[in-house]
């Protein structure tokens, strides 16, 4: 009789734990973009140039690197 009020118990317990994945994971995505963006506009910022080349090209760059990072962790295993 003890197996029944567990099985509620895991089936709760997997789904938040699902939820603190998907979570963390939207946040480490959007952590990348942003880091990558900025690291852009610093360095168009210390070489002066006219048209933010850096800030475009490393916030791209941190796209594309999350994306991989959310196909990576959530692939087949």
């Amino acid at each position: 009789m003890s197996g029944g009020p567990k099985k509620p118990l895991d089936k709760a317990r997997k789904e938040y734990n699902s939820y603190l994945r998907f979570t963390g994971l939207g946040f480490t995505m959007v952590g990348v973009i942003l880091a990558s963006t900025f690291a852009g506009w610093w360095l168009d910022g210390l070489i002066g140039w006219k048209y933010p080349f850096l800030t475009v090209l490393l916030s791209l760059l941190g796209i594309a690197g999350s994306m991989v990072y959310l196909f990576k962790e959530t692939g087949k295993r």
